[in-house]
């Protein structure tokens, strides 16, 4: 685990100026109940995965700020859509295996890697990366989403995101997969929306048209 420096929250908006990355009322939501900034200084490296709801609910921590590379050598989980989640900011670049993403915000000073896939998902979350995303697979499904400059790898949005070609799960999954993950309507069959689609990708399994 890389060293970092544990600081309570309103002490950090001041001192790095997290007003100039996140919405005040936001902020103070992150703020309730004592929350901490868990603040890396330098490159860092983070072994295994990380939950960035556990980290906001059960670990009392409102987010994370890097001054330089974040490296997590496991997978970024936010399965939740639609509750608060701990927020990241990356100064330089994130690395990671996958990165799933719901109602948490996280925003990239430069390039987001990924490994396997990048998938953000709903309204209430904000994914914004400066300059490129590399992955095997981005997709973005009604989420608030900005790449700076170009995606590398395979993937879609289902709303207006710069230099990310527009789609969605239901024209991109291939044909002989269909009845398996949506009704007759159109409409997904999971009741947690795109979970099993997500699940089935994290799994390997070849569901897209235009699989890499």
């Amino acid at each position: 685990m890389a060293d970092f420096e544990t600081i309570p929250l309103p002490d950090a908006i001041e001192r790095f100026g997290l007003g100039n990355f996140f919405d005040e009322y936001r902020l103070e939501e992150y703020a309730e109940g004592g929350r901490v900034l868990r603040y890396y200084p330098a490159d860092a490296t983070i072994d295994g995965d990380i939950d960035l709801d556990q980290m906001f609910w059960r670990d009392g921590i409102a987010g994370i700020y890097a001054e330089q590379d974040l490296t997590i050598t496991g997978s970024v989980w936010n399965w939740e859509i639609d509750t608060t989640a701990a927020f990241v900011r990356v100064n330089r670049d994130l690395n990671c295996r996958n990165l799933i993403e719901g109602g948490a915000e996280i925003v990239i000073g430069r390039d987001l890697r990924a490994d396997g896939i990048v998938v953000a998902t709903y309204n209430h979350g904000r994914l914004e990366i400066s300059r490129d995303v590399y992955a095997k697979y981005f997709i973005v499904d009604d989420h608030n989403t900005m790449v700076g400059r170009s995606l590398v790898g395979g993937g879609w949005t289902d709303i207006p995101a710069t230099n990310v070609r527009e789609s969605t799960w239901l024209k991109e999954v291939r044909p002989e997969f269909r009845d398996e993950f949506f009704k007759e309507n159109g409409f997904m069959r999971c009741p947690s929306g795109n979970v099993d689609l997500v699940k089935a990708l994290l799994a390997g399994r070849n569901i897209l048209r235009n699989s890499l």
